[in-house]
């Protein structure tokens, strides 16, 4: 399988549902830069954090200077789209990896389409802990559903009718 580069909500939703460690044991190669895991540790994220440290997904350091040459016809565009830094960094991980790019991110998600990139999220990620019998389909509709009433600061926000049918599903066994 081809590598995956997430960006911090990616980490977020699965270390919220506890589902890090069962993504690791897809065996999926894992990638994110550098300045994703500026945002994790911003957002005191420890458990992603332990991943990235122990090996589990690999970090990759990028230097402003080197998006800045490879997004040089579009980078002017991208920032004023609002695209963030952690963003640009994983669109070009990605493209250079070429890789699938797991985001949550709306923009950086129609960013990576029109690069011509596999663009996969959360959900796509439980479907396949489900497919692969790491997570059991109600675990995984318990899971969901508590990621979706989480409130304020700890708010996800993921397609609310794709989520209801995967907990319909899931629940039903």
């Amino acid at each position: 399988m081809k590598v995956a580069v997430k960006d911090a909500n990616i980490f977020i939703d699965l270390e919220s549902m506890g589902l890090l460690d069962l993504w690791f044991q897809l065996g999926i190669e894992t990638f994110t830069s550098s300045f994703v895991v500026m945002e994790l540790e911003n957002g005191g994220h420890l458990n992603a954090l332990a991943c990235i440290h122990a090996g589990q997904a690999v970090e990759a350091v990028i230097t402003g200077e080197e998006m800045a040459g490879a997004f040089a016809d579009f980078l002017e565009e991208f920032l004023e789209s609002g695209m963030s830094d952690a963003d640009l960094s994983v669109l070009y991980l990605a493209i250079r990896e070429q890789a699938i790019l797991l985001s949550g991110d709306r923009l950086l998600r129609n960013t990576g389409k029109a690069k011509g990139l596999e663009v996969r999220g959360t959900l796509w990620i439980m479907d396949r802990l489900v497919a692969g019998k790491l997570l059991k389909p109600k675990v995984a509709a318990d899971r969901l559903d508590a990621l979706m009433r989480r409130t304020g600061r700890e708010q996800r926000f993921l397609p609310k009718g794709d989520c209801e049918d995967r907990i319909r599903k899931w629940k039903r066994g």
